[in-house]
């Protein structure tokens, strides 16, 4: 895939916020993604490119990196942080070319946004975001080796890391939902609600994922994807309280 995958993306170039260099990176040119599913915990699945690897923009020279849609979303405060905390021992370099990241790289990057992110104290919904797409990404890089290759216990860990990933996400998107308005992380209520549901039955939380499933379900205006989706989850939820009982 990674010869079609260069030919979908291209250098764009940005001005670093907070130290004013110019720098570039890679993007999905648009329109060339072709999206066949959302997974159950909403990770996208194309045939062609995997997109959430491109969705981080890192300066090489002060260390900020930051989802691309809240690259520029700074303010005054959370630049000082910055330039304080991250830029102040950060080393200057130039990147490494390449034609396309890899999974290694893509996952570097996003834990940069997500220390950035928490150093200039970003938004719950930020923060739990980027945990969401980190745990993407570990998935995405699991599924890459198959169950009987010599790399098997490399996958396990991989596995481990995208739960744990999964988990921080849905302590700070439970916050969200208390704190802020809609969207949050760019969901509806009745999304962010079954996205809690399954994280939080991953977590093992069943009582609590069942209560964020029937919000989902019962919010006006769901879609009938997000309806199935819902209707799927309850009854693996139904068969773990049930079992739970039994014990």
């Amino acid at each position: 895939m990674e010869d079609n995958e260069k030919n979908l993306i291209l250098d764009k170039t940005y001005t670093c916020p907070i130290c004013d260099s110019k720098i570039k990176s890679k993007a999905v040119k648009t329109n060339v993604a072709k999206f066949v599913e959302t997974k159950a915990d909403l990770r996208p699945i194309h045939s062609n490119i995997n997109v959430t690897k491109y969705e981080t923009i890192c300066c090489p020279h002060c260390g900020y990196a930051a989802l691309t849609k809240n690259f520029s979303n700074t303010t005054q405060v959370q630049r000082k942080l910055l330039r304080e905390k991250i830029q102040a021992n950060y080393r200057d370099h130039e990147e490494v070319p390449c034609d396309t990241y890899s999974y290694d790289t893509a996952i570097s990057r996003m834990k940069m946004a997500l220390l950035c992110t928490v150093t200039k104290m970003g938004k719950e919904s930020e923060i739990g975001n980027i945990c969401l797409k980190i745990s993407w990404l570990y998935q995405d890089l699991a599924d890459t080796i198959p169950d009987d290759s010599p790399d098997a216990p490399k996958k396990e860990i991989y596995l481990n890391e995208a739960k744990n990933a999964g988990i921080n996400a849905y302590e700070h998107l439970s916050k969200a939902r208390m704190e802020e308005d809609y969207p949050i992380a760019g969901m509806n209520e009745a999304t962010l609600d079954y996205l809690l549901a399954y994280l939080g039955y991953e977590k093992g939380e069943y009582q609590q994922a069942m209560q964020y499933l029937s919000n989902a379900v019962t919010t006006r205006g769901i879609s009938p994807r997000l309806k199935e989706k819902c209707l799927d989850l309850k009854e693996i939820l139904n068969e773990k309280l049930h079992n739970t009982e039994e014990e």
